[in-house]
């Protein structure tokens, strides 16, 4: 299993280069970390805003660090120059998923998935697919 946290806010720069390389946006993958970085009791360890934190189950930590690969400009991909267009490729799309899991999230801050469940949610930024059968 591996543990996904989530930005839930918008930051914003008044530079639009730095705002889009690097400020996190809602939905933004922060971190994958092992299942044991967290037990899942909220009480002694809550999740403090604006994160997320969603535990996926059918995936690895090994599996799930693609998803952390930052979104690099194509036309400068295998050069010497890349150029990073936003902080990650991948995000979850949290105004898409169900309000039940939402009010879930934004009362715990915390949430259990199979990777069946939370798949059609993580989305590629370059090609607008998403994250697939497969992690």
């Amino acid at each position: 299993m591996a543990l996904f946290l989530i930005y839930g806010k918008n930051n914003a720069n008044s530079d639009p280069l730095k705002e889009a390389r690097g400020c996190y946006k809602i939905g933004d993958i922060v971190e994958v970390l092992d299942d044991s970085k967290h037990d899942g009791d909220l009480v002694a360890n809550p999740v403090a805003p604006p994160f997320y934190l969603v535990r996926i189950t059918g995936v690895t930590k090994e599996q799930a660090l693609k998803y952390m690969a930052p979104y690099i400009d194509p036309v400068t991909v295998g050069t010497e120059n890349t150029v990073t267009l936003r902080r990650r490729l991948h995000n979850v799309e949290v105004d898409n998923i169900p309000l039940a899991v939402r009010q879930t999230l934004l009362a715990d801050r915390y949430i259990e998935f199979t990777w069946q469940q939370v798949r059609n949610y993580i989305r590629n930024r370059m090609t607008n697919e998403t994250a697939g059968e497969t992690p």
